[in-house]
């Protein structure tokens, strides 16, 4: 891209097309006052603070608008100018409260920034401030209305960028005010992501868990990376005095490849770690009953059980590198099953057309013409991954094209195509696009399947693979099908968004089996909870069962040996990411550490990572698995957007804003009753259900908040599979 030279305040400044002067002036480090302008936002030209003087113009103009031409010459700081700003900004401030002594704002206010270094000495006005003295306040957000000024940032952040349109401007005039469209967040259809929160110049939109706490520029700020999802999100952790105060994404400022955007657990789920459920000491059984002992007892009773014995392992994916190299050393990797089965059956898969398990970085996103999106419920699992492709299509001009079961609202709304198909019918629909890629003159007789094939011809294309797809009992041919379609298309990038934060190094690093195939002596359960991670699954019978837990779970109770350890925020160590090596660093003081107590234990295995067997190579796409039968439909388990990971149960901010518990039904499937007995294999569920015309027909989507005991009883058998299971449904 060719560029040009534009001189400002007297500085001859490179500029590319397309670039505005505050961009130009932005990398020249040429300061000009914004309070609408956000580098995550479309310009808006909205307050006028922005005000630069330029060489053969007239008037004054908005640098965040103006767009920089070859040989321009702008002034950012002559009388005029300054004049101006001055004067925008006391009628700013004419009605603004004065409420800085007890704004949590307050050290990072933009309005009080600017209108110190920018602003008149003294208002000219001597009427009294009018006060609008509306404040709104959700669960965990707060809007004080009488510090808003209106620059919009919270409205098209949520309705452009996040795809919500949760907020709006009520009323005009001096008594407009920003309010979500309904009055209130939760009937407005709030995610409670705090993006809003993030990207406010002033106090007028509230972290209400911060509310109060504390302020700004006394708090340690440490940047980690969130362990709640598989997105490994950078995010700024703030505490004081080793008590952790509030979680910053810094939209425009995060360096992280989730530029700063956060979901709601990433935002609010910081206070697991003050859970009255937190696990305070060891527990040992003795004659029936658990009784506390101290931490040197329990290690070597430990120590006695695990000596010579073939250990049963479960592992949850959220713990580090160091934890995980020092559990495969002390337990062995042979024997072991995790979470996280269904995203290695999938790499599976991948590897066998592939002939590794190596998959592509976020990065690919940006590079392709094309994105091709597959999976279902992505905005649910991976809010944030869900946010950055529709802001590849907003920002990047990207074409996103998306194959799956069930609509998405936020991708949908931004596709160039979808092809939306029965769940039996995904792997030989994108047999069809490997055919039309392969041959031009091929059609495969189904109008959409072949505009999204001519959508695809002669496009640099990254896939990107999400969502159920690996809770689905086809993930392995999936992966087969999606390696094999990659090498038949420009660039041929696939990125492969794991379901936990570090599911890549479990897959890597342990021989994964399906818990029915563990044959050991001693159960060992690693920062999981049944219910939770391992649905539908029972501990094998054991001589004996140690748990390892933050918290005092369901599973405790079944225990023989339960020892307390850190949850991810309280860690230091690495994670294996999409994007590489990610570091989770803290300031905290833990009273257990997972990692000290597993470096007292005896090292059994010194090899460094499994050493698979050889994959047999195939140089076909997968093939069709699922079926069902005349009056069964396939069931999707989805644990709803705040329950994903531990955070719905032991975080009271993200309980506050938890789903319900609903089975969801296309009308055709629906019966006349108001509740249903759903059966899956021996398993039954009665629960209540809703009319929904997005479900396909054919198909039924239980949303859960967290994966409870019936619900786990419900599914026996069915694990690692959360979609696609078969399943019937009467009256009841």
């Amino acid at each position: 891209m060719e560029s040009f030279k534009v001189v400002i305040d007297g500085k001859e400044c490179e500029a590319y097309p397309g670039e505005t002067v505050l961009e130009v002036a932005e990398r020249n480090g040429i300061t000009i006052p914004v309070f609408c302008y956000h580098r995550e936002l479309r310009p808006e030209g909205a307050c006028r603070v922005c005000l630069v003087e330029v060489e053969g113009a007239p008037r004054l103009v908005t640098a965040c608008t103006l767009k920089a031409m070859p040989d321009m010459v702008v002034k950012t700081n002559t009388e005029r100018v300054r004049r101006a700003r001055a004067g925008v900004i006391e009628l700013i401030l004419n009605n603004h409260t004065l409420e800085c002594p007890i704004c949590d704002k307050s050290g990072e206010c933009e309005l009080q920034m600017t209108g110190f270094r920018h602003g008149p000495k003294k208002s000219r006005y001597k009427e009294p401030r009018r006060e609008k003295d509306i404040v709104i306040q959700g669960p965990l957000i707060e809007i004080d209305n009488d510090r808003c000024i209106l620059c919009r940032r919270c409205i098209r952040m949520c309705g452009e960028n996040m795809g919500n349109r949760v907020l709006g401007i009520l009323n005009r005039g001096y008594r407009a005010y920003i309010s979500p469209f309904n009055g209130d967040f939760m009937e407005s259809g709030c995610e409670h992501c705090g993006s809003c929160v993030d990207v406010c110049p002033v106090g007028s939109l509230l972290d209400r868990a911060f509310k109060y706490k504390d302020r700004p520029w006394r708090m340690d700020k440490t940047w980690t990376t969130c362990l709640f999802c598989g997105s490994g999100c950078k995010v700024e952790i703030d505490s004081y005095h080793g008590k952790v105060k509030r979680a910053v994404g810094r939209i425009g400022i995060n360096d992280g490849h989730n530029r700063g955007y956060l979901c709601v657990r990433g935002k609010w789920g910081w206070d697991v770690i003050y859970s009255d459920k937190r696990l305070k000491e060891p527990l040992l059984r003795v004659d029936g009953e658990l009784r506390r002992i101290l931490l040197e007892e329990a290690l070597k009773v430990l120590k006695e059980k695990i000596e010579g014995r073939k250990i049963n392992l479960f592992l949850e994916s959220s713990l580090t590198n160091e934890e995980l190299e020092k559990i495969a050393a002390v337990f062995g990797t042979e024997n072991a099953t995790s979470d996280s089965l269904g995203f290695y059956n999938f790499l599976k898969g991948f590897e066998k057309v592939k002939g590794t398990r190596e998959t592509d970085k976020f990065s690919s996103i940006y590079d392709a013409d094309a994105v091709v999106v597959i999976g279902d419920f992505i905005e649910e699992i991976n809010p944030v991954v869900s946010m950055l492709l529709r802001l590849a299509v907003l920002q990047k001009g990207k074409r996103l094209l998306r194959v799956g079961v069930f609509p998405s609202k936020k991708l949908d709304s931004v596709a160039f195509s979808k092809l939306l198909v029965d769940q039996t019918e995904i792997i030989d629909t994108l047999k069809h696009v490997i055919l039309g890629m392969i041959d031009t003159s091929y059609s495969s007789g189904n109008r959409k399947i072949d505009t999204f094939i001519k959508s695809l011809r002669g496009k640099k294309v990254s896939f990107v693979v999400a969502g159920t797809v690996f809770f689905s009992p086809e993930a392995e041919e999936i992966g087969k099908t999606v390696a094999y379609l990659s090498d038949r298309v420009v660039g041929g990038k696939v990125v492969a968004v794991p379901p936990k934060a570090n599911s890549l190094k479990v897959v890597n690093l342990f021989r994964l089996k399906h818990p029915e195939e563990l044959d050991g002596d001693v159960n060992v359960v690693v920062n999981g909870e049944l219910e939770r991670d391992f649905p539908g699954v029972e501990l094998p019978k054991a001589e004996f069962t140690v748990l390892f837990t933050p918290f005092y779970t369901p599973d405790v109770s079944g225990a023989d040996l339960v020892i307390p350890v850190e949850v991810w925020l309280e860690k230091n160590g690495t994670v294996d990411g999409v994007d590489g090596k990610l570091e989770v660093k803290t300031v905290l003081e833990k009273e257990f550490s997972l990692l000290e107590v597993l470096s007292q234990l005896p090292v059994r295995n010194t090899g460094a990572e499994s050493k698979e067997a050889e994959v047999e190579r195939v140089n076909e796409p997968g093939q069709r698995l699922l079926e069902r039968e005349k009056g069964e439909l396939l069931l999707t388990v989805l644990s709803n957007r705040t329950g994903w990971n531990s955070v719905s149960y032991y975080s009271k901010n993200v309980a506050g804003v938890a789903g319900e518990r609903v089975l969801l039904l296309n009308p055709e499937d629906a019966p006349d009753s108001e509740m249903v007995k759903l059966k899956v294999g021996n398993g039954e569920l009665l629960i209540s259900f809703r009319k929904d015309s997005s479900i396909p027909k054919g198909h039924a989507v239980l949303r859960v908040e967290r994966f409870t005991r019936d619900v786990s009883e419900f599914l026996r058998g069915q694990f690692p599979n959360l979609s696609g299971i078969r399943c019937q449904i009467a009256e009841a």
